[in-house]
């Protein structure tokens, strides 16, 4: 029977064992009172931990350490003890990796889609999740784990997504199992579903930050995964990070409807809405170097080219980043009032434009936040580029399988 995410609280054994296996793959080879001394767990601990997972073939023995005294055995994690796939699906693109026990990445691939259908889209994500298993040179029933991260509500005690497609100007809620279609189609043993912005914040924090305990990472103009006293924070009902507000009658509500500028909590695009807001200037004859690059068709004006355009020195690109960069800035502010984070990490392709877009929202955010706010926290562009939810929700699945080993 496959291993859904666990969300509740771990026992102490499973801490313990998280904890271990996590210093030994963070370190590579350990010795068991290196272990001991990372972990502060005592030595007879470690070693019946050891003993067990040696026993499990999760770890190795390989090789030795000489510390000055008599030779100690080095433990490493077992890279052959499981394979991983990590999938990352949203609107534009699917993105595929294949990871051993160690973590590390042994195929990734991406693919662009057009269609809006869920259920397609998942069947390309599959797909291409097929070959990268091929070209990794193993068996597909040697995939023990699977974890995708998507856009929408994640019902995590059914396993469910609720996918928003839009039709019109209105969008229409889509129920799918895909805890279920993960089973029929590669039957690992631990399956992880995960919201995109949490595996992509999942992925940063885990990877590259894993001593800080507050941080919120912005994926997107319309989410964000937060870590929240050093775990994943996703709510009461698994939504929490849902940044934009949205109200189909907001016409009849509203006498003005508000801009992104006056409102920076109004439902943005993915992009933050600098795409649009660049397409329109242009239509409207403003000159740019970005109708330049765009081969002088405004349809195909990209982040790409608006950020280069703006390493050219043009000045529409470089203003529509910073406008972009105030409205984040302010939208930022508010959640460092309200969460006190030590870290926020800019990500979903908008920390390429660099520092045009950085000194931006930081200008902005120290004149929105509390002084008091603004001692600890640090603003800072992702690691990871479009690879992050494949990466961060496949690392979710092997964190299961530490937690359950």
């Amino acid at each position: 029977m496959s291993k859904r995410i666990r969300v509740e609280g771990l026992s102490e054994q499973e801490k313990r064992t998280l904890l271990i296996l996590e210093t030994i793959r963070r370190k590579g080879g350990m010795s068991l009172a290196g272990i001991a001394k990372h972990t502060g767990l005592n030595l007879p601990t470690v070693s019946n931990y050891l003993q067990n997972l040696l026993k499990k073939k999760i770890i190795l023995e390989k090789g030795e350490v000489f510390t000055g005294g008599r030779p100690a055995t080095l433990l490493q994690l077992n890279p052959q003890r499981a394979y991983i796939l990590g999938i990352g699906v949203n609107l534009k693109s699917v993105v595929a990796v294949v990871i051993d026990f160690k973590g590390r990445v042994l195929q990734q691939g991406k693919e662009e889609i057009k269609e809006v259908d869920i259920r397609k889209i998942l069947i390309s994500a599959f797909r291409l999740a097929k070959e990268l298993i091929k070209k990794a040179k193993i068996k597909q029933k040697d995939i023990s784990g699977v974890g995708i991260g998507i856009g929408g509500i994640v019902d995590y005690e059914n396993g469910l997504i609720h996918w928003p497609s839009r039709i019109g100007p209105a969008y229409l809620s889509v129920y799918l199992s895909l805890e279920e279609l993960i089973k029929n189609e590669f039957n690992p043993s631990t399956i992880v579903v995960e919201n995109d912005a949490t595996a992509a914040a999942f992925a940063e924090w885990w990877l590259y930050f894993p001593a800080v305990k507050n941080a919120i990472y912005i994926y997107s103009g319309v989410g964000c995964g937060i870590i929240a006293n050093g775990e994943l924070y996703r709510g009461a009902t698994g939504s929490a990070g849902e940044l934009s507000i949205y109200n189909p009658e907001k016409n009849s509500l509203l006498s003005t409807q508000p801009t992104v500028e006056d409102n920076p909590f109004y439902r943005w695009n993915l992009d933050f809405g600098i795409i649009e807001r660049a397409k329109e200037a242009l239509k409207k004859g403003k000159r740019s170097q970005i109708l330049k690059l765009a081969k002088k068709k405004i349809e195909n004006v990209n982040l790409r080219i608006i950020i280069q355009a703006a390493e050219e020195n043009d000045a529409l690109a470089k203003e529509l980043i910073r406008r972009t960069g105030r409205s984040l800035g302010v939208r930022l502010a508010y959640l460092i009032n309200l969460l006190d984070p030590e870290l926020v990490i800019i990500g979903g392709g908008i920390e390429k434009a660099g520092e045009f877009l950085l000194s931006s929202i930081k200008e902005t955010v120290r004149k929105w936040s509390f002084n008091h706010s603004l001692k600890k926290v640090k603003i800072v562009p992702a690691h990871l580029g479009e690879e992050v939810i494949a990466i961060g929700a496949s690392n979710l699945a092997l964190r299961q399988m530490f937690i359950s080993a």
